[in-house]
This record gives C-alpha cells, sequence and structure tokens, in this order.
C-alpha cells in the first residue's frame, strides 16, 4: 500500500464527518471526517491512570457490516477524495463576526441576493476516514453556532484516480477474501441531524458526527448467496461486485447508490 493509498489507480462506516468542540474558549469547533466511532469517542486529554492509557492506545477495533444474506465484512480502509465542503453560516451571523476564529483552508461568504452566507473549504480533501485525517493536514476549526447540515460532493484530484475506494475483509470458505469497491461519482453529499442543532449549546465534550451509515452499503445484495450460485465470483482472493450476474446484476451500481445516500448527523460525547 502505498503512502497515500487513496491516490492508487486502481479504483477509493457508519462512515463519520465530525465536529468536535474546542476546550482552549475559542468559541470554535473542529471538523473532521471519520468513519471509526472510537476515533472521536476517546477522551480529550490523557488520564494519569496506567489502565486509562492502555486502552486509549490499543488498536481501534474496526467498523463491520453485513450483506443483504448476512455475510460479515469488515472495513479494512475507506478513502475519498471530496469538494466544496461547505456550511450554512448559523442564523443571525455574519462573517465578520469570525474575523479571527476560520481555520486556514476555511473561506466565509456573506448572504446575498437570497442565499445565505455560507462557510466553505477552500480546496479539494483527501480523506482518510478510518483514521479521521484529512490532507492538506491540520485542524479544520468552524465558529460554534446552530447548523443544520454539512455538503460536500464527491471527486477526483486527478482523472485516472477513484473518488471512493473501500476495501473491507471476509470470511469465505474458511479463507480470508477482501472486497474492492472503487468507483468514481461527483455526487452531492448532505450530512444532516434530525433537527439543527447549536453546537455551542451542547457541552464542551460534544463531537457533531456526520457520516456514511455502512450498515446500509450492501443493502439488496445477497453476496454469500451469489458466491455459492456462481452469481460473483472471486479474482484469487479479490471480490469486485462488477461482475455480478442473476441476483448480484448491478451489484457495484447498487453499492454506490447506496453509499452516496447513507450520509448521516448527530450528536455524540467524549468518553
Amino acid at each position: 500500500m502505498p503512502s497515500i493509498p487513496w491516490l492508487r489507480a486502481s479504483g477509493l462506516a457508519v462512515a463519520v464527518l465530525c465536529l468536535s468542540a474546542c476546550k482552549s474558549g475559542s468559541d470554535t469547533t473542529e471538523l473532521r471526517f471519520g468513519i471509526n466511532p472510537t476515533t472521536y469517542m476517546r477522551p480529550l486529554t490523557e488520564e494519569a491512570s496506567p489502565s486509562r492509557r492502555t486502552a486509549m492506545e490499543s488498536p481501534l477495533p474496526p467498523p463491520s457490516f453485513r450483506s443483504n444474506d448476512g455475510l460479515v465484512f469488515t472495513v479494512e480502509v475507506v478513502y475519498s477524495t471530496l469538494f466544496d465542503v461547505r456550511l450554512e453560516l448559523p442564523s443571525g451571523r455574519e462573517c465578520s463576526d469570525y474575523k479571527d476564529t476560520l481555520a486556514p483552508l476555511m473561506t466565509c461568504t456573506d448572504a446575498a441576493d437570497g442565499r445565505p452566507g455560507t462557510l466553505s473549504v477552500r480546496e479539494p480533501l483527501f480523506v482518510n476516514w478510518m483514521n479521521a485525517v484529512n490532507l492538506p493536514n491540520g485542524p479544520l476549526r468552524i465558529p460554534e453556532g446552530g447548523y443544520s447540515r454539512i455538503e460536500a460532493r464527491l471527486g477526483q484530484s486527478e482523472p485516472e484516480l477513484s473518488s471512493f475506494i473501500m476495501d473491507a475483509s471476509f470470511t469465505w470458505e474458511g479463507k480470508r477474501h477482501l472486497l474492492a469497491v472503487a468507483f468514481t461519482s461527483t455526487a452531492a453529499l448532505r450530512f444532516e441531524p434530525r433537527g439543527p442543532f447549536d453546537i455551542a449549546g451542547s457541552g464542551e465534550n460534544t463531537v457533531v458526527v456526520g457520516g456514511l451509515d455502512i450498515t446500509t452499503w450492501l443493502e439488496g445484495i445477497p453476496v454469500a448467496s451469489c458466491l455459492a450460485l456462481g452469481d460473483l465470483t472471486l479474482d484469487n482472493t479479490i471480490l469486485r461486485l462488477e461482475t455480478g450476474t442473476g441476483a448480484c446484476a448491478g451489484a457495484a451500481e447498487r453499492v454506490k447508490q447506496n453509499i452516496e445516500t447513507s450520509t448521516r448527523m448527530h450528536l455524540a460525547s467524549h468518553r
């Protein structure tokens, strides 16, 4: 795997976007993208207890999901390229209110001509969803306030590269195999909660989580049955859904659509 594996040309839970509340008193919140809940549910600061430190330093359990007929998949890697990440300004706020609090990668545009004001990330983000890390490096801080949704779109940083890559391991006939999903897309993503919430009023340990509900990714796709019937075939240890026939015909396109429509956003707290 190369040092930036989502840039490989061959293809790219709940997946998660999170805004973790700042403890520095700067009235800003950190914007992140990540897949594994334990990456944003860990303590904000390391505690003195040796057992607590051990728990923090232990490997994070990878998320998993199931096919329509119960075959279990464990996520190994998930990468994507996001463009036009933006949020509407909280009601009653203007860019001048945030003069010294925005992250360097973020810009602010005031409301005009009936369009709401927006906070935007000025360049594409290359996202490692498993570790909640993005490039360009550095925290993306946004002002605290009420937000109804976060918007973005998938895209390609270079023509030959995928917008989204996911590898997930599974066991079939006693052997480990890998489901490889990779596709190009310019789909709009809308991370929305059940209702608007105010980050500033949620407590200093609050994390706002928006993401992709991985439990929906293989809905309607009976992978185990298709493998048994030959409707899906393995290339050595690799399963690619593009080979699907019979009950799994069009499986790759269905997974793509499931991923694009699985966006979520909710509040959580640090442990």
